[in-house]
């Protein structure tokens, strides 16, 4: 291995397995980020998701083979590229981030399948399942893969915090002060999780977030190139050692450790079911007895449109369908004029359970104010909504219809995706 300063401390297979793997997970980044903006039902969704599958298993082989490489040439950063303890704290983040996605991905899988869904990459073949149906590990793999893909994303915007203070330093930043491909891939995801964070009711504040953090960058590297004027401190700074070296590791296992908490903060999703559970036959998902008579009212203009892109994060937790399995929320089926917390087989959290038992039944009203701000009304609850409370009066009008016609209409008058009734 080489050792002159930049990446020629890489040999030219690690750079080119090192590109492949970052431009791959950069677009497997856009697709995840698509993906829980499509409609559930839609065809493209479906064809997204195939996608979503061969991208997964080309990072899988790009990933493994820079790891390979990795192993191999001990390392990636040629010796003064930065001092050692700068050199040793980027070539963690980098290699956090090769093992976090080479071990994630067999979860994505794991999670397709006890789903009961094929997994079809790109519509090429299909991998067959070595396990059936299974709640439990679908609950456990499906947090933990996208615990672990928050975790990179921490990750990456930790490493385009720490490539600025190198590149006031030294002169090194996202480029030459990583592997090849890593600072462009730290750079992108990081975009990408802001545009996603803040683009959950609408898109526009989504491309605020992202443009910004991307102008921003753009200004400090500019500001900075100005300003020093390629007089930059030399790279024989601190030296490191053992203890700088456990540091710097403990660092990088507390960040992972926090990004694979990321789905509970975020949604209050957990690895296990546990709770309070209205035990039935296995077999039963949802209320079988309709309690409320709901006329049939056609959706509006407004509910096909500003309303859906509120309404449809309803069902990323929940299905709607009589024999549609529990989600990380339980089935709506017939859910007006229940008491809360009974749908058969669901583990619910103590306080909704209890609330339910007090008599909180759920019909126009309740559900209003429920939307409104769960957590007000039934403190302790696990239920929250990713696009945040529903405050607007028509905004739940919009949500409260759509939820009557998906849960109390079966087989009868049904909405076709055009908008008319059949």
């Amino acid at each position: 291995m080489k050792t002159r300063a930049g990446h020629d401390g890489e040999s030219a297979r690690a750079r080119l397995a090192g590109w492949l793997f970052c431009l791959t997970l950069i677009a497997h980044s856009f697709l995840i980020v698509v993906l829980p903006r499509l409609d559930k039902e839609s065809a493209i969704r479906d064809l997204a998701r195939s996608w979503h599958y061969a991208i997964g298993i080309a990072l899988l082989v790009f990933g493994a083979w820079r790891l390979w490489l990795w192993w191999r040439e001990r390392g990636a950063l040629a010796e003064g590229t930065l001092p050692p303890a700068a050199r040793f704290w980027h070539h963690a983040l980098a290699l956090a981030i090769l093992l976090l996605v080479v071990l994630g991905g067999p979860l994505g899988f794991l999670y397709g399948w006890t789903e009961g869904r094929a997994i079809d990459p790109a519509g090429l073949f299909t991998i067959p399942a070595p396990i059936g149906k299974d709640h439990g590990v679908w609950k456990f793999s499906g947090y933990f893969h996208s615990a672990m893909a928050n975790a990179t994303v921490l990750l990456a915007l930790v490493a385009v915090v720490s490539a600025g203070y190198t590149y006031a330093r030294y002169g090194k930043g996202l480029i030459a002060a990583f592997p090849a491909g890593f600072g462009l891939l730290f750079l992108v995801r990081s975009a990408l999780f802001l545009y996603a964070i803040n683009s959950f009711s609408r898109r526009e504040p989504g491309y605020v977030a992202a443009a910004l953090f991307l102008a921003l960058c753009a200004a400090f590297w500019l500001i900075l190139r100005a300003v020093r004027k390629g007089r930059f401190a030399s790279a024989e700074g601190k030296r490191g050692g053992a203890i700088w070296n456990a540091g710097a590791l403990a660092g990088v296992v507390a960040v992972v450790g926090f990004g694979l908490t990321m789905p509970y903060l975020l949604f209050r999703v957990t690895p296990f079911s546990s709770g309070v559970v209205v035990a039935a036959d296995p077999s039963i998902t949802w209320h079988r007895e309709r309690l409320a008579r709901i006329e049939w009212t056609p959706p509006t203009d407004f509910q096909l449109t500003t309303g859906r892109e509120t309404y449809k994060w309803c069902k990323f937790c929940h299905t709607m369908e009589p024999g549609e399995a529990h989600l990380v929320g339980p089935n709506l089926a017939n859910i007006f004029g229940q008491r809360a917390g009974t749908v058969p087989n669901f583990p619910y959290s103590p306080a909704l359970a209890e609330a339910g038992r007090n008599g909180l039944v759920w019909n126009e009203d309740t559900i209003r104010e429920y939307i409104s701000g769960p957590d007000a009304m039934v403190p302790g609850t696990s239920m929250m909504i990713s696009s945040g409370p529903v405050v607007d009066p028509a905004l739940q009008d919009a949500v409260i219809a759509s939820l009557k016609r998906d849960t109390m209409f079966h087989g009868e008058r049904r909405l076709t995706r055009a908008g008319r009734t059949e």
